[in-house]
């Protein structure tokens, strides 16, 4: 691998696990509020600050006329990442009310892989997807399920809980995982589209804000000056610094590589879970949390290697490769 293939390698990598970390602690710590707070009043104010930050700085770094241009040259992107940041953050918020912080994680997280092998050829016209990766995401597919089925039985960190409410937390993991996935890849495509990661941080957060202050007119609308402070550290460690590393990292990874390491931060959150006393330490989450971390270490090493053995003959085709 060349110094600069290295040099851009660092350059992802760095980012992307900084973003795990700070994914992980977002999770133990709104898991704990959200037990008080409504998911969507955190959502609601976290979202709006963040939104004020990002597309004010944008503003005033490049104009208000080249801040707005891609609702016009790429509308389509920008509203699929407006879409699928409001699915994915409203899912998992909402999915921490009911299971354990690391269980939602790796589920959400892990999947990644799994939905960007499928989707990434059609998204994105001329990306490989690596058979090791193929294998990798469909082994992760099964931890997941081992992890879900624990959830089911008592055997997460939570504890027991009722069926209804560990039924909603998964399927809400689940779209957590599917709209995780997508967002990778529109993020990717702006990113291509010669957007800088601060100018795609200023367009994705609007329906998101919209749909969480509708929640809030009809549910909640009393609790939002005792959810400000935790909204605030919530836009803050979980939001605003986290999602430009996300972007940052995307723009010198593959949009499988990133999913593939973003699944880093399950290991996070398990150990810093370990703090909330409402939780216990589960065998089969820690298991299925260092299986999926093992798996992290071989895709992306197969990545490398692939990349560093085809950086002079680009792919014309999406396909599958040895």
């Amino acid at each position: 691998m060349t110094d600069l293939s290295k040099a851009r390698l660092a350059q992802g990598l760095i980012p992307l696990t900084s973003f795990a970390f700070l994914t992980a602690a977002l999770d133990v710590f709104a898991g704990n509020q959200l037990q008080s707070h409504s998911p969507a009043t955190v959502a609601a104010i976290s979202f709006t600050l963040a939104a004020v930050f990002f597309f004010g700085g944008d503003i005033v770094r490049r104009g208000a006329a080249a801040t707005v241009r891609p609702f016009r040259d790429n509308r389509y992107d920008v509203i699929m990442i407006n879409v699928t940041t409001a699915v994915t953050w409203l899912s998992m918020l909402y999915a921490l009310k009911f299971l354990e912080p690391a269980i939602v994680n790796v589920v959400g997280l892990a999947l990644g892989p799994l939905l960007t092998v499928l989707v990434s050829p059609v998204l994105r016209p001329g990306t490989t997807v690596l058979r090791t990766e193929v294998v990798v995401s469909l082994v992760i597919g099964v931890m997941i399920a081992m992890l879900v089925w624990g959830s089911f039985t008592g055997r997460s960190g939570i504890g027991d809980n009722s069926a209804t409410e560990t039924a909603i937390g998964i399927v809400l993991t689940l779209i957590t995982g599917l709209g995780s996935a997508t967002n990778v890849i529109y993020s990717k495509r702006l990113s291509e589209a010669d957007l800088k990661p601060q100018s795609v941080l200023a367009l994705r957060f609007f329906l998101m804000i919209l749909v969480a202050w509708v929640l809030v007119a009809f549910d909640d609308r009393d609790g939002v000056p005792e959810a400000f402070l935790p909204s605030l550290l919530i836009a803050v460690i979980g939001v605003g610094v986290p999602l430009y590393l996300l972007q940052v990292g995307i723009k010198h990874t593959e949009p499988i590589t990133a999913s593939v390491l973003l699944t880093l931060s399950p290991l996070f959150a398990f150990l810093l879970q370990l703090t909330d006393h409402r939780l216990t330490v589960s065998a089969l989450t820690f298991t299925g949390v260092v299986g999926i971390v093992a798996l992290v270490g071989i895709s992306t090493v197969a990545r490398a290697k692939h990349d560093a053995g085809t950086e002079a003959e680009p792919t014309e085709e999406a396909k599958v490769s040895p």
